[in-house]
């Protein structure tokens, strides 16, 4: 049972670094490129869509996590240190990308966006880290 959360955990956090890497590097700098006059449309677009993929992986990979944890491991160390990681995923997200993408739903802004790109960052290295944990298991 334990090996199949796990192989479930390090499936969605693959899945999580791939697409956050997708995200950093070609959608969110092509967020400049999106019509002015349909900027709040296209936001929203965004969130609903992007909503559909990643919610249902965040959700595993965190209940997974969450579940690794308290399992009795050999690797319980690497567990904690990877729900650590995805714990400060949640945070970013919550406090820093979220809040970003409510503002740039009012309209395009080029600091916004900016801002959206830079911090990005946080979450995409943090996910990076999280799967090289997972995998070096």
């Amino acid at each position: 049972m334990l090996q199949s959360i796990f192989i479930i955990n390090v499936t969605a956090t693959a899945i999580m670094t791939g697409v956050i890497w997708t995200i950093q590097i070609v959608h969110y700098p092509f967020f400049h490129r999106v019509d002015k006059q349909d900027f709040s449309d296209h936001m929203d677009d965004h969130r609903k869509r992007i909503s559909f993929i990643v919610m249902p992986v965040m959700l595993a990979e965190l209940i997974t996590a969450i579940w690794l944890v308290f399992a009795e491991s050999e690797f319980t160390g690497e567990f904690i240190a990877g729900a650590v990681l995805l714990a400060l995923i949640w945070i970013s997200t919550a406090l820093i990308q979220v809040p970003s993408h409510s503002r740039l739903s009012d309209g395009y802004s080029r600091t916004e966006v900016e801002r959206l790109v830079t911090y990005n960052w946080i979450r995409t290295i943090l996910w990076t880290m999280r799967l090289a944990v997972l995998l070096a298991i």
